[in-house]
């Protein structure tokens, strides 16, 4: 997620934070009648609240705040589910006969292959995307409790060097996560 998406949903989030609080606040000042409470409470036009379900146009009061209600939320999930997969660029390695264009997914698709035919590792899956403006290859290891972390750290480290001698020019930051297994339990 990017500064701005990130930005925007904290804006948000404290909006509906204090809208609900406030909420909060005088139902339970109304509750245990506190006086700020009533005072809210006179400003309020509770003739219009008590009469609203009652008026001939409340079944389209309540569809119309539902596909409002319904549309910012699926906005606000629309913005957010969005990852910016990484595209093929051209390498600098090109030259005017042709262009050579490399894909940091395929580069980590190799890179997951080749940790899933290991012995000490379950299974491997590979993700090329954007996080806050910084290009990044996830690879996520699952592996055995009895794995030998140090050698699969020092095999990560040499893989990391790999992907970026397969990138030169591209600022892709190789991410190695290490999933690993509840231990076998004796019986």
């Amino acid at each position: 997620m990017n500064r701005g998406k990130a930005s925007f949903d904290r804006i948000v989030t404290l909006l509906l934070a204090l809208v609900f609080g406030g909420l909060a606040f005088w139902m339970i000042g109304l509750r245990l009648d506190l006086a700020p409470a009533q005072r809210i409470g006179d400003y309020v036009n509770k003739d219009f609240w008590a009469e609203l379900s009652t008026r001939d146009n409340y079944d389209t009061i309540l569809v119309i705040a539902a596909v409002v209600t319904g549309l910012l939320g699926l906005l606000l999930v629309g913005i957010n589910i969005e990852r910016k997969r990484l595209g093929r660029s051209a390498s600098p390695t090109s030259a005017p006969t042709g262009t050579i264009r490399t894909s940091p997914a395929d580069v980590a698709s190799a890179v997951a292959q080749t940790f899933e035919k290991r012995d000490d590792v379950r299974s491997a899956s590979y993700r090329a995307s954007e996080d806050r403006g910084t290009e990044i290859i996830e690879i996520r290891l699952r592996i055995p409790a009895e794995t030998d972390v140090a050698e699969l750290n020092e095999s990560c480290r040499r893989a990391a060097a790999d992907i970026t001698a397969a990138l030169p020019g591209q600022e892709v930051l190789p991410r190695f996560l290490l999933q690993v297994e509840q231990p076998a339990r004796p019986q």
